[in-house]
């Protein structure tokens, strides 16, 4: 069997399960480290025995319902590629939005904080666009931050990783910072019925699920932020889409002199939630 061959088939069997076809691509891509000019030129190469049972094991799993980022172990973030596993949220290309518009937001910061790491994609990002910044990641999750410290030191940027929940490691060291972004977990509950199934069986639910209907992250770090927070810096949050009017009322309610925004994607839907933070 060639490689258009053994393809043709992987797709066929992927759209008969109700799968996306074109994700085979991508996992052939990675899996055999070609470009896809090297796929077209290798189409008709008969495949070796060992790759063979590579690419079957990791057909077996898409057809499980595996994501492919998570099939082949890593996936791309800014223009770079970082390892995944089951401990870390697969980074979204939503999420490059909310990162590139913190960007527009920070002046002469020095110091920013990135809560809730995860992979390390939003703080490796900060730091390797921005060399000057001392960037600050923290995550309530060991094996989160196992990850993120490996993506960190395989990309060579030098980040400070800190466990704990939301600010109080910082509160801890008495950290002040210059600007903070925050993908946090914000799904509530009753809308796991409404999710993606390969989501919910194969992405960490520490990172998706929140309590108080998924507003529990938020409210923790707008509660803290007078003891992190330099005046004049931005705070960014990436947010569900129906979540900006609450989130809106929530700083209305702690810091009313303060004026917040709700910015829409590419897509035209409400994902970043931002401030410039001053004193009460």
């Amino acid at each position: 069997m060639n490689y258009k061959q053994w393809r043709q088939h992987a797709e066929q069997q992927m759209v008969a399960n109700g799968y996306e076809a074109n994700a085979i691509q991508w996992f052939m891509m990675d899996t055999l480290q070609w470009s896809r000019t090297a796929l077209i030129l290798n189409e008709m190469t008969p495949i070796p025995d060992s790759t063979l049972k590579q690419l079957n094991d990791g057909l077996s799993q898409l057809l499980a319902g595996m994501p492919v980022q998570y099939v082949v172990g890593q996936a791309e973030f800014y223009g770079r590629q970082f390892k995944v596993n089951s401990d870390v949220l697969i980074p979204r290309p939503e999420t490059e939005e909310v990162v590139h518009y913190f960007f527009t937001q920070l002046t002469a910061a020095k110091v920013v904080a990135d809560i809730g790491v995860g992979s390390g994609a939003i703080a490796v990002t900060l730091k390797a666009e921005r060399p000057e910044l001392r960037v600050i990641a923290t995550d309530i999750s060991s094996q989160a931050l196992t990850v993120a410290h490996r993506n960190a030191q395989r990309l060579q940027q030098d980040i400070t990783f800190l466990q704990g929940n939301a600010l109080q490691p910082l509160i801890n060291q008495g950290i002040r910072l210059d600007g903070l972004i925050s993908n946090p977990p914000y799904i509530g509950e009753h809308e796991r019925a409404l999710m993606d199934d390969s989501v919910i069986q194969y992405e960490p639910h520490m990172a998706l699920f929140a309590d108080q209907e998924g507003y529990q992250v938020y409210a923790a770090i707008l509660r803290d932020l007078p003891h992190v927070m330099q005046d004049g810096a931005p705070v960014v949050f990436e947010i569900g889409f129906q979540q900006g009017v609450k989130l809106t009322l929530m700083m209305q309610q702690l810091y009313p002199h303060i004026t917040t925004e709700v910015i829409n994607d590419i897509n035209g839907h409400a994902r970043i939630f931002h401030f410039k933070w001053t004193q009460p």
